[in-house]
C-alpha cells in the first residue's frame, strides 16, 4: 500500500484513529526498512508555493502536526500489541519530530498534563496516557523525568522506554547525548529485574547493545551485563542447553572452527578486515561458515571450507540450527568476527556450543558475556585490557592484515598539494553514531583558535533521507555555521573525491576510525586522532603508528587534540612535508601486508590449553 501524507492527514484530523495509526505504522515501517529513506511507495503533494529547498521541512512538519493531533486526542489509545509494534519504531517517530521545526513532541504532552497550565517543568501523566507519553517522549525531549518514580509505578514500561531512548544511531545534540549518559548507568543497575525478555522491545535490544559504545562514560558497556542475563534466561526457556563437546586433538582430522558472521560480503568492511585470517586458518582447521543468505555473497562464502546458510525464522530457531551444526560437526571453536550488529550474534554470545569461544572486534567492544572466552585483537589496538571481560588473544600488529577495497582500484584521485591555501580544508569521515557534542565543540574551538581560515567537510555515512540528513546538517551547523559543508551518504567514488580535495583530516572521538583512516591517507592526507583506553579509540593510535605518523598527531586529551589540529592546519610547510613523506596509496600498503596465519595458530594454542 505505502504511505500517503494526504490520506494520513485526512484520517488523523477526522479522528479515524485506527486507520490513522495503521497509516502511521506504514510510514514508520518503511523508514525502518530503508534506513531512513521514505521508500518508493511514499506519497506527498506539497503546496505549489513551496520552494525546492523548503520541501523537506514542509512535508515533515505536516506529518509531525498530524501525529500531534492524533496523539493529543484523548480518545486515541493503544492496545498492548499496538504499543509494542509502535515502540519498535520509536526512533523513527522521534526522528520525524526532531527533523521538523518542532524538534520534539513535548508540545503534545501538554494535552495530558494533569497539572495543566501548559507547564512542562511540572508534568504529571495519568495511567491512561502513559503509553502515549512513552511513544512521544524522545531523546530530544526537554521534560524532566523522575525515572525512579516511574520504575516504582511500572518498571516494564519505563525499561521499555529507556531501551527505546538508547537505541537510535544519531544522538548528537547535547540534550540527546546527555540523556543517554544519564540513562545508561541507571538502567544497567535495574534491567535484570525484568522477569522476561518478552516483556521488552527485544527487536531493538541489539541497537542498545551496540550503540552504547558511542557514549562518553567509562562504564558504558555495563548495560550489556543485564542484557546478557535476559538473553541467557530466554535461551534456557527455549530449551537450548549448552553443549559439552570434548576436545579432539588426535591429529587424524583438522579440528572444526565454526565461524558465524553477520555482514560478510566483498563490499563490507568486516570482509575486508577479517577474511584473510580466516582463509589462512584453513591450514590448521576445517573452517565452517554460517550466516544469512542475504548478507554473505559468493566472495564471502569462498573464504570457508564449507558454508551453511542460516534459515529464516525466529532467533531461537536459528540458534537451534547453529547449535545443531556445532554438535554434528563437534565444533572445537566458535568464532565470530563481530558481535552485536545483528541480534543473532548477541544471543549466540550467551550460549556455549564449543570448548573455546572467541570473537573479534568487527564492532570493537567487549561482550561482557561469561560464555565468550577470548577476544582476538592486534596488540597495538589494545588500550586498557581491563575494558574487556574476555581474555585477550593478542596478535602482533601485522597479525590481521586487511584486504584492500576493490572500489579503491577504480579510483583516479588528484595528487595535488596546495602549498599555502587561503582556507585550510579539513575533512571528517564519520558515521551518524560517532557525532557528539564533545567532538563538535572541539571542532568549534579549532575554528575559533586557528590562525588559518578553516572549512570543515563532514562526510557522514548513513546521513540520508528526509529525517537523518537534515538533523545531521542542523546539529553540525549549530556548532560550525557556514564553516562546514555536510555531505549526505554518497557513493564511494564521490566520497573519495571530496577527501582528495582537502588538505588534512581529523578523526571523531571517542569512537574513532579504521577504514576512514585508510581512505584519507590513501588520498594523500595526514591528520589528528584522539586515543584512549577503549579499543574503539585506541585503534586510531595503532594505525597511526603503523603509518609512522609523528606521535604528536596522536593526542590523549581534547586540549591536545585541538592544539595538534591547529598546528597541522597553521604550519603549511610541515603539513605538506608529512603528506609527501607518509601518505598515498603506497603508504597504506603496510596495513594490507602481514602474517594472517598467526590467528589460526593462536586459536589452536588456545584450544590446546583447554585440553585435559
Amino acid at each position: 500500500m505505502g504511505f500517503s501524507l494526504e490520506n494520513f492527514e485526512y484520517l488523523a484530523y477526522s479522528r479515524q484513529h485506527e486507520a490513522a495509526a495503521r497509516e502511521l505504522m506504514d510510514l514508520l515501517s518503511g523508514l525502518d526498512s530503508n534506513y531512513g529513506l521514505p521508500g518508493e511507495n511514499f506519497s506527498a503533494k506539497p503546496l505549489s508555493s513551496v520552494l525546492p529547498n523548503e520541501l523537506n521541512d514542509h512535508v515533515v512538519t505536516r506529518i509531525a502536526a498530524a501525529i500531534s493531533c492524533l496523539f493529543a486526542d484523548s480518545e486515541f489509545q493503544f492496545s498492548q500489541i499496538g504499543f509494542g509494534q509502535m515502540l519498535l519504531m520509536h526512533r523513527w517517530l522521534s526522528g520525524l519530530f526532531a527533523a521538523s521545526p518542532f524538534r520534539n513532541a513535548d508540545h503534545v504532552v501538554r494535552a495530558w498534563n494533569i497539572r495543566g497550565k501548559g507547564n512542562l517543568r511540572e508534568v504529571e501523566i495519568g495511567n491512561r496516557d502513559l503509553v502515549k507519553f512513552c511513544l512521544l517522549y524522545s531523546p530530544e525531549s526537554e521534560i524532566p523525568m523522575d525515572l525512579d518514580a516511574f520504575w516504582a509505578h511500572d518498571k516494564v514500561l519505563v525499561a521499555s522506554l529507556c531501551l527505546a531512548l538508547l537505541s537510535p544511531r544519531l544522538l548528537a545534540t547535547p540534550v540527546a547525548y546527555e540523556k543517554r549518559e544519564q540513562i545508561l548507568p541507571w538502567l544497567s543497575q535495574r534491567l535484570e529485574q525484568i522477569d522476561d525478555l518478552a516483556q521488552l522491545p527485544a527487536g531493538i535490544l541489539h541497537d542498545v547493545y551496540m550503540h552504547c559504545s558511542y557514549a562518553r562514560r567509562a562504564d558504558k558497556h555495563d548495560i550489556k551485563k543485564p542484557i546478557n542475563a535476559l538473553l541467557g534466561r530466554s535461551i534456557a526457556k527455549a530449551g537450548l542447553t549448552p553443549l559439552n563437546t570434548p576436545i579432539r586433538l588426535d591429529g587424524k582430522d583438522k579440528p572444526v572452527l565454526l565461524v558465524v558472521v553477520e555482514w560478510f560480503s566483498a563490499a563490507h568492511s568486516i570482509y575486508r578486515t577479517h577474511s584473510r585470517t580466516l582463509e589462512a586458518a584453513r591450514e590448521l582447521f576445517h573452517v565452517v561458515g554460517m550466516g544469512y543468505g542475504k548478507t554473505v555473497d559468493d566472495a564471502g562464502r569462498a573464504v570457508f571450507d564449507e558454508f551453511v546458510e542460516i534459515g529464516a525464522g525466529e532467533i531461537q530457531q536459528q540458534l537451534a540450527q547453529i547449535r545443531g551444526v556445532a554438535e554434528a560437526k563437534a565444533a572445537q571453536i566458535l568464532y565470530m568476527p563481530s558481535v552485536g550488529m545483528f541480534a543473532l550474534t548477541m544471543f549466540l554470545s550467551n550460549l556455549r556450543i564449543a570448548p573455546v569461544q572467541a570473537m573479534a572486534l568487527g564492532h570493537p567492544a567487549t561482550s561482557h558475556s561469561q560464555e565468550m572466552d577470548y577476544v582476538v585483537v592486534e596488540d597495538d589496538y589494545v588500550g586498557d585490557p581491563a575494558c574487556f571481560s574476555e581474555q585477550l588473544l593478542r596478535l602482533p600488529g601485522d597479525g590481521m592484515p586487511y584486504r584492500a577495497s576493490a572500489l579503491a582500484d577504480e579510483l583516479d584521485l588528484p595528487g595535488h598539494i596546495r602549498e599555502e591555501p587561503e582556507v585550510v580544508q579539513i575533512v571528517v569521515a564519520s558515521t551518524t553514531m560517532k557525532l557528539n557534542p564533545d567532538f563538535l565543540l572541539a571542532c568549534q574551538r579549532i575554528l575559533r583558535e586557528a590562525k588559518s581560515k578553516i572549512h570543515f567537510h563532514f562526510l557522514i555515512g548513513q546521513a540520508q533521507g528526509m529525517l537523518i540528513y537534515p538533523q545531521v546538517k542542523r546539529v553540525i551547523g549549530q556548532y560550525l555555521g557556514d564553516a562546514a559543508t555536510v555531505y549526505p551518504h554518497q557513493h564511494y567514488s564521490a566520497y573519495m573525491q571530496v577527501i582528495a580535495g582537502c588538505d588534512m583530516f581529523i578523526n571523531p572521538f571517542p569512537f574513532g576510525n579504521t577504514n576512514g583512516i585508510i581512505d584519507t591517507v590513501s588520498a594523500g592526507l595526514v591528520g589528528v586522532c584522539k586515543t584512549g583506553p577503549e579499543v574503539h579509540e585506541h585503534i586510531d593510535q595503532g594505525l597511526f603508528g603503523r603509518l609512522k605518523f609523528p606521535q604528536w598527531l596522536v593526542t590523549p586529551t581534547v586540549d591536545d587534540y585541538v592544539k595538534a589540529t591547529i598546528r597541522l592546519a597553521d604550519e603549511h610547510a610541515l603539513r605538506n612535508q608529512l603528506r609527501r613523506e607518509l601518505t598515498g596509496v603506497d603508504a597504506v600498503q603496510t596495513i594490507f601486508r602481514g602474517r594472517p596465519e598467526i590467528m589460526g595458530q593462536m586459536l589452536l594454542e588456545a584450544l590446546k590449553s583447554k585440553a585435559p
